[in-house]
C-alpha cells in the first residue's frame, strides 16, 4: 500500500490492517516511548560491540606470540587432575579466577611465578579471555619475541616501525600479558640490554597512570615468569620491576610444587 494511503487511514483502520498482516501496532504513547528507547539501546550496543571488535582485531594482529602461533585458553580448560597435588592446582586456578573477576572492575598487576610447563601461560590466557568477554581490550606479548624484534629493528626499518607500533599498543591495551618475562635475560640471567630496559620502562610507566578524577589505575598488566625475584633483580633496573611486580601478595600466584605437564 502506498505511504499516502497509509497516512490517511484512521487508527482503527491501521490497527485492523496490522492484524491482517500479523503485525503488532503500537499506538500508546508510553509504549512508543519504550519502543524507541529499546531500539536506541540496541543500536548503541551494536555500535559499541562493532567498535570493540574492531579494536580487538587490531590488538590480536599486533600481539607477539611465541612461534607466531596464537594460543587460546579458558578457565573451563584448566584441568587440575594433571597435577599430583590436585587440590593445590585447584587453588591456583581459583586464585587466578578471582583475580580475573576483580580485574573487571579494578586495575592492577598480577604475576604468575613457577617452573616451566606448570600452566602459568594457560591461566594467564584464561584471565585475558575473561577480560575480553567483558569488552576489555587485551594483548599478548612474548617478552622474548619483543626482545628479538627490538634487536632486529637496529638494522631494519620495517622492524623499527613495527617496534613503535607494538610499543604504543602495549601502552594502550586494557589488559596486557607479558609472557615468560625474564627469558630475554638468557639462561645465565644476565642483565638485559639497555634498549629493552628503556623500552619496557616506558611501557610499564604508561600502564600505571591513574585517572585524575577517581585516582584509580586505568590499565592492568599480567606477567608470567620462570624466574625468582632475585634473578629478575639481576636482569632489570629496580624502577622497571617496581612498576611491573605487584605490591600486594595476593596478586602474586606461586606455582609451588607444580610439575611440568607439557
Amino acid at each position: 500500500m502506498e505511504a499516502a494511503k497509509l497516512l490517511s487511514l484512521s487508527k482503527d483502520s491501521l490497527r485492523q490492517l496490522a492484524v491482517e498482516h500479523g503485525v503488532e501496532l503500537i499506538t500508546d504513547e508510553e509504549q512508543i516511548k519504550e519502543f524507541k528507547e529499546k531500539r536506541e539501546k540496541e543500536w548503541h550496543k551494536k555500535l559499541t560491540d562493532n567498535l570493540f571488535q574492531k579494536k580487538m582485531r587490531f590488538f590480536d594482529s599486533i600481539s607477539l606470540w611465541s612461534g607466531d602461533e596464537k594460543i587460546e585458553f579458558t578457565f573451563n580448560d584448566w584441568d587440575a587432575t594433571k597435577q599430583k597435588d590436585v587440590q593445590q592446582a585447584k587453588d591456583i586456578g581459583n586464585q587466578c579466577f578471582l583475580l580475573a573477576k576483580k580485574m573487571l572492575t579494578d586495575n592492577f598487576n598480577v604475576m604468575l611465578m613457577g617452573k616451566p610447563g606448570t600452566g602459568k601461560t594457560s591461566l594467564a590466557l584464561a584471565m585475558l579471555d575473561a577480560a575480553h568477554k567483558k569488552n576489555k581490550t587485551t594483548m599478548f606479548v612474548s617478552t622474548m619475541a619483543f626482545s628479538l624484534l627490538l634487536k632486529k629493528s637496529f638494522n631494519d626499518k620495517n622492524a623499527k616501525f613495527q617496534v613503535e607500533k607494538v610499543s604504543n599498543a602495549m601502552k594502550r591495551a586494557d589488559v596486557l600479558l607479558l609472557d615468560d618475562f625474564g627469558t630475554e635475560g638468557g639462561m645465565d640471567g644476565s642483565p638485559v640490554y639497555n634498549e629493552l630496559q628503556s623500552r619496557l620502562f616506558d611501557i610499564a610507566d604508561a600502564r600505571i597512570i591513574k585517572d585524575k578524577k577517581t585516582g584509580k589505575r586505568l590499565k592492568s598488566t599480567i606477567l608470567t615468569t620462570n624466574n625468582s625475584f632475585q634473578q629478575l633483580q639481576g636482569m632489570y633496573n629496580e624502577k622497571i620491576l617496581s612498576r611491573l611486580i605487584p605490591h600486594e601478595s595476593d596478586q602474586i600466584v606461586a606455582f609451588k610444587n607444580m610439575e611440568d605437564v607439557r
